[in-house]
């Protein structure tokens, strides 16, 4: 029993660090109440009283430092490149050792870094339903976005991976598949499709990107811009529930990396620090439909 009480302790903590109330939880579980209800308010408090949210120029200049050093190092100097050889038995060494690590350690999460999606059974849903449980969004989280005109991004599929025994993808085609990221800056949202999908626990979005071009102001010129793979993925829980509408926004960020002398080079990329799931009751006054669109707020 004492197992059992710490797993769902375990869960009530991460639905509240990702946005559900307590008295959710604490519904979901009433033989478990009484003990839940004193460290679930604790957790809450503390929450509250740590909070921080960096600015969006923090953030901006963060992440444009991280991906030029991982530009750097992708392209190494002239002279790094001369010395690779006489470390070349080392190199070799650590990719030995690095393989058999992956291969016997890491390789039931190998596929959370690649394009790859697991082989599970998948529940096609063949229609979007405007009165559906759940609405997929996208929204773009500020970086080198204010460089474009538009960003046209076209998504051909989403996945949504289903916990529980077994694990499951559910699968839908967008209704509006392409959209101009460039109008949807910090919290504004847009909703891309709306219908029915199982009630129960997720545990990641994928999403599968067809095409991205950009019109740069500076230039007027269309560009294409480069995606890391054609399926971009977010590991962030949520809930879909019977008595609840859940909204989910995917962000999206586009960065500059490069050198400046070449213009740069410019990649689309997931942000799961700003994506994340809200729910709105059914029997909230407000239809769930109103205001979803292009302009929505992020939730």
């Amino acid at each position: 029993m004492a197992d059992e009480f710490d797993l769902i302790l375990d869960k009530c903590i991460d639905r509240i660090n990702h946005g559900e109330n307590l008295e959710k939880c604490l519904a979901d579980y009433p033989a478990y109440a009484d003990r839940l209800e004193p460290m679930l308010k604790a957790v809450t408090k503390t929450k509250a009283a740590y909070a921080f949210v960096p600015s969006d120029d923090a953030k901006r200049t963060a992440r444009q430092k991280l991906y030029s050093a991982l530009e750097r190092r992708r392209y190494p100097s002239f002279w790094q490149r001369i010395a690779q050889p006489r470390l070349a038995w080392v190199s070799a060494i650590s990719i030995i050792v690095l393989l058999v690590v992956s291969l016997v350690v890491l390789r039931p999460i190998l596929w959370q870094e690649t394009s790859e999606i697991p082989d599970l059974p998948i529940i096609n849903i063949p229609s979007a339903d405007a009165d559906g449980n759940f609405i997929f969004m996208v929204s773009d989280d500020v970086n080198a976005i204010d460089e474009f005109n538009t960003v046209n991004v076209t998504i051909e599929k989403v996945w949504l991976l289903k916990t529980g025994e077994p694990e499951q993808w559910v699968e839908f085609t967008p209704s509006t598949q392409t959209f101009d990221l460039a109008q949807l800056p910090g919290d504004t949202t847009q909703a891309l499709w709306q219908g029915n999908v199982p009630l129960g626990e997720y545990s990641r979005v994928v999403i599968e990107v067809s095409s991205v071009t950009g019109t740069l102001i500076s230039t007027e010129q269309t560009i294409e811009i480069k995606l890391p793979s054609d399926k971009l993925q977010v590991k962030i829980p949520f809930v879909v529930s019977a008595d609840s509408v859940t909204s989910f926004t995917y962000d999206l960020t586009v960065v500059k990396t490069g050198n400046t002398q070449d213009g740069g080079k410019y990649l689309l990329k997931p942000q799961a620090g700003e994506s994340g799931a809200s729910q709105v009751p059914l029997n909230k006054p407000e239809s769930p439909n109103e205001g979803k669109g292009q302009g929505e707020p992020k939730k």
